[in-house]
């Protein structure tokens, strides 16, 4: 499917949520890159659009001190921070045992430097951290609801589509993840099965 369509499929999700008459919800994403920025952008959009108070971020962001308690060390790629989370979490999904040697050659997948740190103990106090940085937000966010007057309800399916043409379609060339190229690498050639499907189509 095109890659527009997860932020479409966002929009509908939030228009659920608004219908149902929640007060407020919090969006969560443990994709970085650009992918947390643009959603960012995306709540910064439809907010004005909707009942519901919306607050977006990466799960790095709520992961404060962090890992080394520094305010820095909050996130990885299966690193000391997530394989201590998942550790802390689901327990039976982590067998330490089996990382490689630490002067074993790799690439080991998709495994991070760091990974031989991980600690379950400080998995568990990250994740109390976490909930409790999340129910602090949660609760700026249901303030926010009762002392802002609530007028607009996203309640069909034709509304999103309206607000997607008229709100996301003008700007969605603006979006990070949208860019040809966002980590200075090389150009997708014109010989790629890619290249046909890597440009947003112009419908103006």
């Amino acid at each position: 499917m095109p890659p527009w369509q997860h932020f479409k499929n966002v929009c509908y999700h939030i228009r659920q949520a608004d219908a149902l008459g929640f007060h407020a919800a919090l969006l969560i994403t443990g994709h970085y890159g650009p992918n947390w920025q643009d959603l960012n952008t995306l709540i910064e959009l439809i907010q004005p659009h909707v009942g519901t108070r919306l607050y977006s971020l990466p799960d790095f962001e709520a992961n404060q001190p962090g890992f080394d308690e520094d305010g820095k060390s909050s996130g990885d790629h299966a690193g000391k921070v997530e394989t201590s989370l998942l550790w802390a979490t689901h327990p039976e999904c982590v067998d330490i045992t089996r990382l490689p040697g630490r002067g074993e050659k790799g690439p080991h997948f998709a495994m991070g430097k760091t990974a031989y740190e991980s600690n379950r103990r400080v998995g568990e106090r990250m994740v109390h951290d976490e909930v409790a940085w999340l129910g602090r937000k949660s609760k700026d966010l249901l303030k926010d609801y009762q002392e802002e007057e609530t007028v607009n309800r996203m309640r069909t399916f034709e509304e999103v589509e309206r607000f997607w043409v008229d709100i996301i379609r003008p700007r969605f060339g603006e979006f990070k993840t949208m860019q040809e190229n966002w980590q200075d690498g090389p150009k997708l050639p014109e010989s790629s099965i890619w290249h046909p499907n890597s440009h947003i189509p112009d419908r103006t």
